[in-house]
């Protein structure tokens, strides 16, 4: 019903139809030439041999799921919301928040979204991410449309038949895809990240190296002024957080940006050994500047992009030094070619 009165809504705010209005706003915008709310051709259509809505007319229903349109459009549309192009990111970012959560911690309801938080996503990684969905369908038809924000990934799952078959699918297609995509973020990072990072000041030993390893970029060495502050940095986040053990220093995207190219990331101690937690974890490991020196935090790195969109330098603020990245070479088409050959045999045509 909150979908009927939102068509009537639309209506009377515009003094247009609301396929007029979804016309002009979206389907126009984003170049879905195949998407309508009139039934098309039968010839054009996947109808399947069962009782269905092919030639349902939804009348002030439509709002509510009338749209006839293909996987192609649907994956425009999704394209459009991940690449702002109907929406800023910050309205994009606030439209993806959970608006009331479900009796199982993983899932959570969104305004119009039904949003999934996972760790089985990845087979050498227990990282939390969350999948933004939305679904549909009806009489012999189900549809779903799968966003993963964290990679910019869209998936459209359209069935005509068997709605049984659309759990299957995004399985299968979820299954198959997260690590391919994973795989690609993880060279998108060497090519743009990793390396070494030297002071231009040949007077001045002071060097950090990256590089990625499973789902992390790590510094594996972090020299200031000839002294070994990766060690020194490690020892005191184990005395600070009260864990021992072998571990990482990893580098986590912070979402802010510095000026025009500028790509803050913070700095953090992650232990190997699984620390013992209360009812009440409290222990946020970005949320403070644990170690600061004359006010600026110690765990800041800023990288300087490129239009390539690669690193040339990392400031610290903390240390007042920027340090030039040395030539890194990478190479995506390995990665390239995995995708395309998973996805050929995934473009279907037809309306549903």
């Amino acid at each position: 019903m909150a979908f009927v009165l939102l068509g009537f809504a639309l209506e009377a705010l515009s003094g247009l139809s609301y396929e007029e209005v979804v016309d002009m706003t979206i389907f126009q915008r984003v170049g879905m030439g195949n998407a309508r709310l009139s039934k098309p051709l039968d010839s054009e259509g996947v109808i399947p041999n069962m009782t269905n809505d092919w030639n349902a007319d939804l009348g002030t229903y439509g709002p509510t799921g009338g749209i006839y349109t293909t996987a192609s459009d649907l994956a425009l549309f999704a394209r459009s919301i991940l690449s702002n192009k109907l929406l800023d990111k910050s309205t994009m970012n606030a439209w993806f928040k959970p608006h009331s959560y479900s009796e199982n911690w993983s899932f959570a309801y969104g305004m119009p979204w039904e949003i999934f938080r996972t760790q089985d996503l990845l087979p050498d990684s227990d990282r939390i991410q969350t999948i933004i969905t939305k679904a549909g369908g009806v009489r012999g038809y189900s549809s779903h449309l799968i966003l993963i924000p964290e990679y910019d990934v869209a998936i459209v799952v359209l069935v005509a038949g068997d709605g049984h078959a659309l759990s299957w699918l995004q399985e299968e297609i979820l299954t198959a895809l997260a690590p391919v995509v994973e795989g690609i973020a993880r060279q998108q990072t060497t090519d743009r990240l990793s390396g070494t990072y030297v002071s231009s000041n040949a007077r001045i030993n002071s060097s950090i190296s990256l590089e990625v390893q499973g789902p992390s970029l790590v510094i594996t060495l972090w020299v200031s002024n000839g002294t070994d502050f990766l060690a020194r940095y490690i020892d005191m986040s184990k005395r600070a957080g009260g864990v021992g053990g072998p571990g990482k220093v990893q580098l986590t995207p912070a979402g802010i940006r510095r000026g025009e190219r500028g790509e803050v990331w913070r700095v953090q101690f992650v232990t190997d050994e699984k620390p013992l937690r209360g009812i009440i974890d409290t222990r946020l490991i970005t949320d403070v500047d644990t170690f600061t020196y004359a006010a600026l935090s110690v765990e800041e790195f800023v990288f300087e992009i490129d239009t390539a969109g690669c690193a040339t330098e990392v400031n610290l603020p903390a240390f007042r030094i920027a340090l030039k990245r040395q030539h890194q070479a990478g190479t995506m088409s390995v990665f390239g070619d995995r995708l395309y050959k998973l996805m050929k045999p995934l473009g279907l045509k037809g309306y549903t």
